[in-house]
């Protein structure tokens, strides 16, 4: 049977509007009868009835606007998937969710899609923050005009964000030279294609996959890292010119997307057996080249999940007034063929 808020109030012995207070996290409350309050709700196990609190919610939806990467990228598929299973699950509760995904990774297209968030009149922000002064400007500005702010995949310094969700990306880097440096036991020339210089996820992937193989003090000689903005297109002629100009290559560190790209290029060239290549994130296409051997090993981070976890710590940040600093990280997980 649950508790109430009249009956708390009784055996706090204080009025259902000073119990109110309390549990909506409002002032004008002393300390003493907080904790109290607090206390005999957590032992009686109190839960708010937040169906009582739809029919209000929904003449006055809280909004809710996630920016994305661009829509090109497969990865972002899973986050939306992620996404459109927690809409279903806390529409009731009157969310009102819009998703926008840039067509590049500009700054000015994510600053101009927080702009049209701040004039719709939204609650909350969630976002992949580009890694650029402006962007973390804009932020912080929305945070002083009360909307709430979680970064997602890559996380920024200098913002003041209630929460962050993502996995710990330099962790990943390492975690893939670690992998790499077993599959060449003697050492060999390896190139990476980076998604984005402005994004800090993919700078720490690298920073951790060269960090790892400098203090390994392995024979694995890093000959260039190239920019391919998660495009599939950009991810073929970067390992075609690496395939050309270096044919020691031994292997290739794929830090986002496009490792479809990646894929057709070392077939054409007939060097899926000799290139070893380590990619994040199980696509459709990284998927079914780790079913063919041309990838070795992918580092997974559930996006599906991710995408759900951004709308459910929202939810709970504006509606059930879950007021947290606490990061939710995602753990990193390693994909072989057998393993699909």
């Amino acid at each position: 049977m649950s508790v109430t808020i009249k009956q708390i109030a009784e055996l706090a012995n204080v009025s259902r509007g000073t119990v109110d207070k309390v549990l909506n996290n409002r002032p004008g409350v002393k300390a003493e009868t907080r904790d109290k309050i607090l206390l005999i709700a957590k032992e009686l196990n109190y839960h708010p009835n937040f169906l009582g609190k739809a029919l209000v919610q929904s003449r006055n939806p809280i909004k809710i606007g996630i920016i994305l990467t661009p829509e090109y990228n497969p990865f972002i598929h899973d986050i939306l998937t992620g996404i459109r299973n927690a809409e279903s699950e806390f529409f009731p509760f009157g969310i009102d969710i819009t998703v926008k995904m840039p067509l590049s990774l500009e700054p000015t297209e994510q600053i101009s899609i927080l702009h049209e968030f701040e004039l719709e009149g939204v609650n909350g922000i969630a976002l992949f923050p580009i890694d650029d002064i402006m962007i973390k400007n804009k932020i912080n500005q929305l945070i002083r005009n009360n909307i709430a702010i979680l970064t997602c995949n890559s996380k920024i310094e200098g913002t003041n964000e209630f929460c962050f969700i993502g996995q710990n990306h330099y962790k990943g880097g390492r975690t893939a030279a670690g992998l790499l440096i077993k599959l060449l036991p003697a050492g060999g020339d390896v190139g990476i294609i980076i998604s984005s210089f402005s994004l800090s996820c993919h700078q720490d992937r690298s920073r951790g996959f060269k960090d790892k193989i400098a203090d390994a003090k392995f024979p694995i000689r890093i000959l260039d890292i190239q920019e391919n903005q998660d495009r599939k297109e950009d991810a073929f002629k970067i390992t075609l010119e690496y395939c050309n100009h270096h044919p020691s290559l031994s292997g290739i560190y794929v830090t986002g997307g496009g490792i479809g790209g990646v894929g057709h290029a070392l077939e054409l060239l007939d060097l899926n057996s000799k290139v070893k290549v380590i990619c994040h994130d199980l696509t459709p296409d990284s998927r079914v080249l780790l079913e063919n051997g041309c990838i070795d090993f992918v580092i997974g981070q559930n996006p599906e999940q991710q995408g759900y976890q951004l709308v459910k710590t929202l939810f709970e940040y504006l509606v059930k007034k879950n007021i947290t600093s606490d990061n939710v990280e995602i753990p990193i997980s390693i994909i072989t063929q057998d393993s699909l």
